[in-house]
């Protein structure tokens, strides 16, 4: 099983975005939305080893994507927005570095007409955006060491162009979607764990761990697995033939709970995918936010009110802003919140959240806001929701397995993630103060 250090990453390029509301019109982004997406997030980052000999770069997990990239070589002429220190991979250190070529099999069925090869001797570049990440570069391969264990030939990206302005030092990202390119496809990874932090919690660590190579299996494990707590499971949805994005990681979300009540007003199958692909939940761990389908939102936001304002407590943002639902911290915290739940597809498969999962403070603490927002042509469960328990995809039997942690069991290792900063620029418009 492999773990690795996970801390945090908020990327700036977020806040235009994330100042709007979703607005979606086929499936839940299109592919300049998905960027914008997953450019949004508070995420993991761990460690990896690439070359020979192996040089450690840190990358962002997002199980939205399946590019693995980093940034190569010191560039005069490239466009790059990380800061000059972000740690940089040098091809010419490594033995085993090879690029891909614009006529092998491999260029032209990953990248079809996109590659940008004007000579059959020229390398297989990725477009900007291409890979739902603003950076474009070349395919190449080389060896990935995880553990002591030696991968040749690993496919990934070396990434010239990087237009995300920080990603917390680290110096790319590792796909783990379902596609092709991920790692999660390339090392044959028949399970993944990881454990978000929540926020302001400093007793406990974040970590990723996976199981992987098939029959042989390998683990790879830094810091302590999470042990105790209640589990359930929720089936990971096979693709339909027409999905939007057959790649992700789509669960069957069949209703929410407040205070332990249905809400009944969501009907049966609200969230599932529709026979145009659009719909459907998928899960991110690069987006802190969730987001629901609007008229889902509109049924659990009246319901979040009614319950506060029944105990003396008004909102400061206006009913009809959708984007928003906040309140004065210093009323909010004498207040019963109302317990949310998700409830999936499954035997008690019930995920019941805490406070934490679902609002946050924000305005230097001023204001406590819902971190849930409305969109339209699918929703999104983002790493905040997650928060505090350990996500666990069993890739091969197709399960998503939540745990939360026992009472007084010690926290799994590594690095804390931070959200804050983000979720200041989601939740609070400048003239709510």
């Amino acid at each position: 099983m492999m773990a690795k250090e996970a801390r945090p990453v908020i990327k700036q390029s977020a806040k235009a975005y994330m100042e709007q509301k979703v607005q979606v019109q086929q499936g839940i982004a299109s592919r300049s939305g998905q960027q914008m997406a997953t450019d949004s997030s508070g995420a993991l980052v761990f460690d990896l080893s690439i070359g020979t000999s192996p040089q450690k770069l840190s990358v962002v997990m997002d199980i939205t994507t399946e590019l693995v990239w980093a940034q190569c070589d010191a560039c005069s002429s490239c466009v790059r927005f990380t800061p000059p220190t972000t740690p940089t991979f040098l091809p010419n250190n490594s033995r085993s570095f090879a690029v891909v070529g614009c006529t092998s099999q491999t260029c032209q069925r990953m990248i079809p007409g996109e590659h940008g090869c004007t000579h059959d001797d020229d390398p297989c570049g990725y477009p900007n955006d291409f890979y739902g990440w603003n950076t474009s570069g070349v395919l190449a391969t080389d060896t990935f060491t995880f553990g002591t264990t030696p991968v040749p030939g690993v496919l990934f990206g070396c990434s010239g162009d990087i237009m995300v302005p920080d990603l917390a030092g680290a110096s790319g990202v590792a796909g783990f979607s379902r596609g092709p390119l991920s790692l999660v496809s390339q090392l044959n990874i028949s399970s993944f764990t990881y454990f978000i932090t929540p926020h302001g919690d400093p007793a406990s660590k974040s970590f990723v761990s996976w199981t992987w190579g098939g029959a042989a299996d390998h683990q790879f494990a830094a810091g302590q697995m999470l042990t105790g707590g209640r589990r359930s499971s929720t089936p990971l949805l096979a693709a339909k033939k027409n999905q939007m994005y057959p790649d992700l990681y789509y669960v069957n979300l069949t209703g929410l709970q407040v205070d332990g009540q249905l809400l009944t007003a969501i009907p049966p199958g609200f969230f599932d995918v529709r026979p145009t692909g659009t719909g459907g939940v998928f899960l991110s761990s690069t987006l802190p936010v969730t987001y629901l389908e609007e008229a889902a939102y509109n049924v659990l936001r009246p319901e979040l009110v009614r319950r506060i304002q029944s105990q003396g407590v008004a909102q400061v943002t206006a009913d009809d802003d959708v984007n928003n639902l906040c309140f004065l911290t210093r009323d909010f915290s004498g207040v019963k919140i109302p317990g949310i739940a998700l409830v999936f597809d499954g035997a008690d498969a019930t995920m019941e959240l805490k406070v934490e999962n679902y609002f946050f403070a924000v305005a230097d603490g001023q204001l406590t806001c819902l971190t849930i927002l409305p969109s339209i042509g699918g929703s999104i469960l983002g790493s905040l929701l997650q928060a505090g328990r350990t996500m666990t995809y069993d890739i091969h039997g197709g399960q998503l397995t939540f745990q939360t942690a026992a009472a007084g069991a010690p926290m799994p290792g590594v690095w804390p993630m931070i959200m804050a900063t983000l979720l200041v620029w989601v939740l609070c418009p400048e003239n709510f103060l």
